[in-house]
């Protein structure tokens, strides 16, 4: 199912808020493939080229976000960066899982699980209480 984005993602913080925009039209490209119309050439280079994407602009964005955590001295900064390792620790599992076996609806349906759900709720359970946080600090 799709990702659409509304504001009870949006965390206020527009640097942050663009970068889940684009990682989620990323995945959203993932979810809409149609797998029944293409070889499977088409799908490994589909899926290569999202496991590509979110391996590097999802390090990207999680620095992102701990440097602005760091310079507003953020209380949880811990607890939140672990949550970005435990998902950077996944994903290579995934990367490791499809450089082994390839391209198969196993792999790209495992894909568009862990990155829906593991980001969804990041947003809208670690990244808001951030938010919620950075908000009263960046306020003039």
């Amino acid at each position: 199912m799709e990702i659409q984005w509304h504001e009870s993602l949006a965390t206020g913080v527009d640097k942050i808020d663009d970068q889940h925009k684009e990682i989620i039209a990323r995945i959203n490209t993932l979810i809409n493939m149609d797998m029944e119309n293409m070889d499977s050439e088409e799908m490994e280079h589909e899926l290569q080229k999202v496991l590509r994407f979110l391996g590097g602009y999802v390090i990207d964005h999680f620095n992102a976000e701990e440097e602005i955590m760091t310079r507003y001295h953020y209380p949880e900064y811990d607890e939140h960066k672990k949550e970005h390792l435990t998902f950077l620790k996944n994903f290579a599992t995934l990367k490791r899982m499809f450089e082994k076996e390839g391209t198969t609806s196993l792999m790209i349906t495992a894909t568009q699980n862990q990155a829906v759900d593991w980001l969804v709720k990041h947003i809208k359970n670690i990244d808001q209480k951030m938010a919620a946080f950075l908000k009263s600090k960046m306020q003039p």
